[in-house]
C-alpha cells in the first residue's frame, strides 16, 4: 500500500497544527537564533563537555540544535566556577553563539574528494566528489532565513539511488519563532536541514534511505526550561522536535531483466519506477539530573514498503571524582517494524580530558581566561552498533583548541549482513550499448556475492585560514568479499579483497 495518502494527511494535520498554534501565539520579541548545524564537530565536541559537566543542563544529542535553548543557560554561567577545560569549551561555544547572534552572514565553501564510497559518521556529510556552495543567512527579530545553494559534480550513484541533478539547496530553511504563555516558545520552519537524532557518533538515528536531508515541515521547542506542570517537573529541562518531509530526489531500485543468465554474459538492465521517500519523526529529550540525559524518538519512512522505528536512548555521566577527566556511558535501544520486526542497539562510552595551558602566572579572571585559551580539549570514544543489516565497532579521537586547530581520527570495523550492498556503485557494473544499458555477468556475480566486512580509518585536520577554516584528510578502507555462488569471480566460498583511498579537502569562509 502506498503511503502517499497517509503522508498527505500527515502534512495536512501538521499544517492545521501550525496554523492553530500560530493563532494562539504572538511573535517573540527575542531574536530567533539559527540552529547549530549537525556537521560541526568542534561545536558538538565542546557542547558535550559542557553538558557532561552540568554547565549546560540539557541534551546535546539532537541536531540541528537550537541556539536559543543554549542562550537560556550559557548567559547566566559564572566562568569563575568552571574548571579550565570547561572554561575553554565555554569560550569556544560562546564565540560561535555570538557569531550567530548577528543579523546574518554570507558564506562560501569549496570541497572535493577523490572517492565518495567511504562510510560516514557525525560531521562527515559530503556525498559528491566536488562542490561549490554559497550561503546567505538573514535574521530578524523573530524570523530567520538561509539559502544554501550548492553546485555538485561526481554525485553518488549508488544502487537504488537516482540523484542526477547538480543543484542542491540542502541546508536551507525559513523559520519563525512564536511564543505563548501556555505553550512557551516554538520554532516553525520549512527546511532542508541535516538532522542527527542520536547520542552516537556513527548512527544518525533517522532510519531514512535518502542520502540528502528531506524537504520538511518542522516544529521545534525554542527553549529548554523545565515544565511548570507538577507531573512533568521531575523531567527537568526538556526539548522536543517533530517533522514530516519528502526526499529531495527520486529514489528507486533498478530492475534486472534476465533472459538467459547462464548462457549470456551480458544482462539487460532497466530502471524500475522511482519515487520520493516520505518520512516523519518526533524526538523528545529530558535531563532529570545533571548527570542523566534521556531521549526518545519515533520515525517512519516509506519507499517500497513502510518501516517504523521507535528508540530510547540514555547517557550517564560518571562522578568527576572517579577520573581526572570526564567519563560517560551511553546507549540506545531500537525496535524496527517492517516486513520483519527486529531489535537493535548502540552501546558507547567516551572520555573527555584536557592538556596544555600550564599553571600560568598571576591570578584572577584574566589569568584564568589566558590559561583556558591555551588548553586543548580532547575526547576519545568507543561504540558498538548492531543495526539493520550491519554491525559496527568504532573508535574515535578528537581535539580542538580556541585558535581553531583540531584533529579528528576514526577507526571502524564493519560486518555487513547478507543482501547489504549499499556501497557498491551500480554505475560501475553497467555500460551502454546503443539504446540499452547492460551489466556484465561477472560484475553482477561479485555484486551478488556481497561485501562481508570493511576496515576503515579516517583522519581529518582542521586549520584556521584567513576568515574561515580549512579541513583536509584521508580515508582508507579494505573490503572483504565472499562469494556464495559459482561465478567468474571464483568458486563458491572463495573470498576476495579490495582496498581504496579517499583524499578530501574543504575550505569554508564566512563574513
Amino acid at each position: 500500500m502506498r503511503l502517499t495518502p497517509i503522508f498527505m494527511r500527515t502534512c495536512a494535520l501538521a499544517g492545521i497544527f501550525l496554523v492553530s498554534l500560530t493563532s494562539v501565539m504572538v511573535a517573540s520579541p527575542a531574536h530567533a537564533t539559527p540552529w547549530a548545524d549537525s556537521d560541526d564537530v568542534q561545536v558538538r565536541h565542546n557542547l558535550q563537555i559542557l553538558a557532561d559537566a552540568g554547565v549546560v543542563n540539557l541534551s546535546v544529542s539532537t541536531y540541528p540544535l537550537m541556539w536559543g535553548a543554549l542562550m537560556e543557560v550559557l548567559q547566566g554561567v559564572d566562568t569563575r566556577n568552571l574548571r579550565p577545560h570547561e572554561r575553554n569549551a565555554y569560550m569556544q561555544v560562546m564565540a560561535a553563539l555570538e557569531f550567530h547572534q548577528q543579523g546574518g552572514y554570507t558564506g562560501g565553501q569549496i570541497s572535493g574528494q577523490s572517492n565518495n564510497d567511504g562510510e560516514r559518521g557525525f560531521g562527515q556529510r559530503q556525498h559528491e566528489k566536488g562542490a561549490i556552495e554559497i550561503t546567505r543567512e538573514l535574521k530578524g527579530d523573530h524570523s530567520a532565513f538561509r539559502l544554501q545553494t550548492a553546485w555538485r559534480t561526481g554525485r553518488e550513484t549508488r544502487f537504488g539511488r537516482q540523484d542526477k541533478q547538480e543543484l542542491s539547496f540542502a541546508g536551507s530553511y525559513l523559520a519563525t519563532v512564536v511564543t505563548s504563555e501556555v505553550l512557551g516558545s516554538w520554532v516553525l520552519s520549512a527546511d532542508q536541514l541535516y538532522t542527527w537524532w542520536s547520542p552516537s557518533y556513527e548512527n544518525d538515528g533517522m532510519h531514512t534511505r535518502s542520502a540528502r536531508p528531506l524537504h520538511a515541515l518542522r516544529v521545534t521547542r525554542a527553549g529548554a526550561s523545565s515544565s511548570n506542570l507538577p507531573i512533568l517537573k521531575w523531567l527537568g529541562p526538556w526539548s522536543a522536535t517533530a517533522y514530516a518531509g519528502r526526499s529531495e530526489r527520486l529514489v528507486g531500485a533498478p530492475e534486472l531483466l534476465i533472459s538467459d543468465f547462464e548462457g549470456v554474459n551480458d544482462i539487460l538492465v532497466t530502471d524500475a519506477p522511482a519515487a520520493r521517500e516520505e518520512a516523519f519523526g518526533i524526538r523528545v529529550t529530558a535531563n532529570p539530573h545533571r548527570s542523566l540525559q534521556l531521549g526518545a524518538r519515533f520515525t517512519g519512512a516509506h519507499l517500497v514498503h513502510t518501516s517504523k522505528n521507535a528508540a530510547i536512548d540514555v547517557r550517564v555521566v560518571l562522578p568527576k571524582k572517579l577520573t581526572p577527566g570526564q567519563l560517560a556511558v551511553y546507549g540506545e535501544l531500537i525496535t524496527h517494524q517492517s516486513d520483519i520486526d527486529n531489535t537493535y542497539h548502540t552501546l558507547g562510552a567516551d572520555y573527555s580530558f584536557a592538556f596544555g595551558g600550564g599553571s600560568g602566572a598571576g591570578s584572577g579572571a584574566s589569568s584564568s581566561s589566558k590559561r583556558a585559551s591555551a588548553i586543548t580539549n580532547a575526547r576519545v570514544y568507543a561504540e558498538h552498533l548492531y543495526h539493520q543489516q550491519k554491525e559496527t565497532i568504532a573508535v574515535g579521537y578528537s581535539q580542538f583548541n580556541t585558535a581553531g586547530f583540531g584533529i579528528d581520527v576514526r577507526l571502524r570495523n564493519i560486518r555487513y549482513q547478507p543482501n547489504y550492498y549499499r556501497a557498491i556503485d551500480w554505475q560501475n557494473l553497467t555500460y551502454t550499448d546503443g539504446a540499452n544499458t547492460f551489466v556484465s555477468a561477472q560484475a553482477l556475480q561479485q555484486y551478488l556475492a556481497g561485501r562481508q566486512e570493511r576496515q576503515q580509518a579516517d583522519i581529518t585536520f582542521y586549520v584556521p585560514l584567513r576568515e574561515g577554516r580549512l579541513s583536509a584528510g584521508v580515508q582508507a578502507w579494505r573490503d572483504s568479499y565472499r562469494s556464495d555462488v559459482d561465478s567468474g569471480v571464483g568458486a563458491a566460498g572463495n573470498s576476495a579483497n579490495d582496498t581504496d583511498v579517499n583524499v578530501f579537502l574543504n575550505w569554508e569562509i564566512r563574513w
